[in-house]
């Protein structure tokens, strides 16, 4: 008996140091992934699912962007109804017949209608040059393509492709609409806006 104890506690120890590993917690643990990161951890710095894991961590002016993207929208996939809801019903319309007809090209509302507080974290980012923006109203739309992951990405073909959708779907329901793609005025275009043309 004394000569098997050091196997068994060989064996104990073992199976510690297994258990111990980040992929023997990941699998002990609901929703946990094999590089040893915990759901919240990642859900906190990327945001639900991941949805902003390919957005650059820092902004040109060297910003913590994936904080900004936090705050400004917690949860673009999640909340995208609400946002669509909101919306003047004619533009959103146009939105929705856009993703009816594109399925192969999923994208969310990443800032629909806004209010004061939102507005004015626009103009002080410099994402927006305006107190008075048609996202005031509902009358705007910043739509973010997503990739097969159901991760925002700001890819000039895919937002392209939301571009020509929403333009078929206006002309189809007679909508009068203007993208921000054709601004030559803001940041050389702001290609996921979209505007009612007003009279």
């Amino acid at each position: 008996m004394i000569q098997k104890a050091p196997s068994v506690y060989l064996v104990l120890f073992t199976l510690a140091l297994l258990c111990s590993s980040p992929e023997a917690r990941a699998q002990a643990e609901p929703g946990g992934d094999p590089q040893g990161l915990s759901p919240v951890s990642t859900s906190s710095v990327y945001g639900p699912g991941g949805v902003y894991a390919k957005i650059p961590a820092r902004d040109d002016l060297g910003r913590d962007q994936l904080v900004m993207f936090r705050a400004w929208n917690p949860d673009p996939v999640g909340s995208h109804e609400a946002n669509l809801s909101a919306l003047n019903p004619a533009l959103a319309s146009v939105v929705r017949k856009a993703q009816d007809e594109r399925p192969d090209q999923r994208f969310v509302i990443g800032s629909g209608k806004r209010d004061g507080r939102l507005q004015r974290m626009a103009v002080a980012w410099g994402w927006s040059r305006t107190q008075d923006s048609m996202h005031r109203s509902g009358n705007a739309v910043d739509l973010w393509p997503l990739d097969r992951d159901g991760r925002v990405i700001f890819d000039r073909a895919a937002q392209n492709r939301i571009a020509d959708a929403m333009k078929r779907a206006a002309m189809e329901l007679g909508v009068p609409l203007r993208w921000g793609g054709h601004f030559q005025s803001f940041k050389n275009a702001d290609r996921s806006h979209f505007e009612l043309a007003l009279p």
